[in-house]
């Protein structure tokens, strides 16, 4: 029997369509996606909207952004706890009801506040992994991984398409209002598409640790919070410094709580075990590379200019840059960000059959390629397309190793908890990649007239810290155990002598 009709007839423990199950979970992942990147585009409206100011206008941003880190230390525990299923069809009904707060905002302080309310949607992907690993078959682990976690890349970027031609040609309100439509049929399709979990895939705690998660919530929160400041006060700012301290002292506490509560929300034992750890050091180096400095990359590349005309009549040619639309940039995203996607199957097969840390060495080698391939000539779209066509394959075996490296290693009423924490630490160091990389592109920059565009020395210097990135990265994976049990994801885990039991 050939593959593909081996996968559409394969069952769930429930006797559900794998096929159906996974693409239930999939509508899910891309609603968090949408909430996401559709909502970007508001930093580029016009004045029709609340506000031009962008200081005030990343807190669109912001707000989803913290409330997401805080969400996902609660939701993936309580997933774990209580069921996967019925706590993701809270996630996307109360998404969907800031969406809608959003969308008939008065004031742009209203809008904010559905914006934060969005942000419980960050923790779809941790409870979406969870569930594959508890209702798929053994061997489906590892697709079903791969094909949810690169789901976020199209519809990452299908939302930045969606969000610019509902700027374009509608208003801002569809953003939210499409939103809102999605998260209610995503989370009608979850509870009446997918079976409830074996209770054997669920922890066996009966105490919430409610201190525990909110320390560490907080902890992230206020780092994140600092890290958004530093690009426009400076990491020298009292205030900056005030938060990014005060964050750090929060998790440190955080830590000590959690190694004397019998259940922890989050087992910080895990991080001893030397798979775990090395995993998380992974996804460390690949939030700051390939993929926190990547899309900004990427959209420079494509909307700096390739020449402008002078005072005296002449052309400036610059040597970065396409000089695409917004429309254009979307587009070009959408149709890479597809081709990464289409190859998740493949992606997730390779998981399975030679473990996480083969797809994560693929990956880092792919966007190194890519990047190398740009660097010939970053004026020609045909160059361009083509380097940045490798790195999104690149970044579709990064996205699903990360998760699936956690998912090795920890037993099955962890894996939302677990997942938790690698999603919150990619979007940590996301944040501190978004800071460097917006220092490294000024430096030393083309100047023509009044404007300055960014120079091949600042194009150079961020691809070179990708590059570095990405070959750290392939240093730490060699570290990393390899599985034990080839081709079975859910094999033993590693950590299991690390957990409290009753």
């Amino acid at each position: 029997m050939s593959e593909p009709a081996a996968a559409g007839k394969a069952r769930t423990h429930a006797g559900q369509s794998v096929a159906a199950v996974l693409a239930i979970l999939v509508v899910a992942e891309v609603v968090a996606a949408f909430e996401t990147s559709m909502a970007v585009q508001l930093l580029y409206t016009p004045g029709e909207f609340f506000t031009s100011d962008l200081s005030q206008l990343v807190w669109v941003v912001t707000s989803y952004s913290l409330v997401a880190a805080l969400a996902t230390s609660f939701v993936g525990r309580l997933g774990d706890q209580f069921g996967r299923r019925k706590v993701l069809v809270w996630v996307l009904l109360l998404s969907a009801l800031g969406s809608v707060i959003s969308a008939v905002a008065p004031s742009f302080g209203i809008l904010v506040a559905g914006r934060a309310l969005q942000g419980v949607s960050g923790a779809v992907l941790p409870l979406a992994i969870g569930m594959v690993r508890s209702t798929f078959p053994e061997r489906k682990i590892g697709t079903g991984i791969a094909v949810v976690s690169t789901s976020a890349l199209i519809a990452g970027a299908g939302g930045m398409l969606g969000g610019g031609l509902f700027l374009d040609y509608a208003t801002w309100h569809w953003i939210f209002w499409t939103a809102a439509i999605f998260a209610c049929v995503a989370a009608l399709l979850v509870h009446f598409g997918i079976a409830r979990e074996p209770k054997a895939s669920l922890a066996s705690a009966v105490h919430v640790d409610w201190a525990g998660g909110l320390m560490f919530g907080l902890g992230i929160a206020g780092a994140l919070y600092g890290l958004t400041l530093s690009k426009s006060l400076g990491f020298a700012s009292p205030k900056v410094l005030l938060f990014l301290i005060g964050g750090l002292v929060l998790l440190a506490l955080w830590v000590r709580w959690e190694l004397r509560t019998r259940e922890p929300m989050i087992d910080v034992r895990m991080f001893t075990q030397r798979k775990f750890a090395l995993g998380m050091l992974a996804t460390a180096l690949i939030a700051i590379g390939p993929i926190g400095t990547t899309n900004i990359l990427t959209v420079t590349i494509y909307r700096n200019p390739n020449s402008i005309p002078l005072a005296d009549g002449s052309v400036m040619e610059l040597p970065v840059g396409l000089g695409l639309s917004a429309t254009m940039t979307g587009l070009l995203g959408f149709i890479t960000a597809a081709a990464a996607f289409a190859i998740s199957p493949l992606i997730g097969r390779i998981s399975s059959r030679f473990g996480a840390r083969m797809g994560l060495m693929i990956g880092s080698l792919l966007t190194i390629i890519g990047l190398l391939v740009v660097c010939i000539d970053p004026t020609s779209i045909a160059v361009v397309i083509t380097g940045m066509v490798v790195v999104i394959f690149g970044t579709g075996f990064l996205y699903s190793g990360m998760p699936t490296v956690i998912v090795e290693c920890v037993l099955p009423e962890q894996t939302s908890t677990a997942t938790g924490v690698n999603a919150v630490t990619r979007t940590a160091f996301q944040a501190v990649a978004a800071s460097v990389v917006g220092l490294l592109l000024v430096f030393s920059p083309v100047a023509a007239g009044e404007n300055t565009f960014v120079s091949m020395t600042g194009f150079l210097l961020v691809v070179g810290v990708l590059i570095a990135t990405c070959l750290l990265t392939i240093v730490v994976v060699l570290f990393i155990p390899a599985t034990k049990q080839p081709g079975a994801v859910g094999g033993k885990p590693q950590v299991s002598n690390l957990t409290l039991k009753d």
